[in-house]
């Protein structure tokens, strides 16, 4: 048995996942099925280093007090086009965010996108 567990809990962007689990799998003789598509998907869609994203997730959230980490992280790893994918995202939050604040989110998402 593994002697690792859960020390905590928190929300990465796939980019800070992709790194993560390549780290780990240099650690492992053979991958497990998952492990190996998981990864695969990673590399085909994680374009952006672990750091923009951490950064996408910081501004984000300092464009409203209304936005949980965990949506910023959705929004880091979307990287929403325009004002309605920000919607889509925002569909079944409680917090409802003005015009300006998810223009600005679109903002954000624009200077990265690749």
């Amino acid at each position: 048995m593994s002697d690792r567990g859960v020390l905590q809990v928190k929300p990465v962007t796939m980019y800070e996942a992709k790194a993560i689990l390549e780290r780990e799998l240099e650690e492992i003789e053979e991958p497990v099925y998952e492990q190996k598509i998981c990864l695969d998907y990673l590399k085909k869609f994680a374009r952006l280093t672990p750091e923009e994203g951490r950064r996408i997730v910081e501004e984000v959230l300092q464009v409203s007090d209304k936005i949980r980490e965990e949506v910023a992280v959705k929004i880091a790893d979307l990287l929403p086009a325009d004002e309605e994918d920000v919607r889509a995202i925002f569909a079944k939050e409680r917090a409802i965010l003005e015009k300006s604040e998810i223009a600005k989110i679109v903002e954000i998402c624009a200077r990265y996108r690749k």
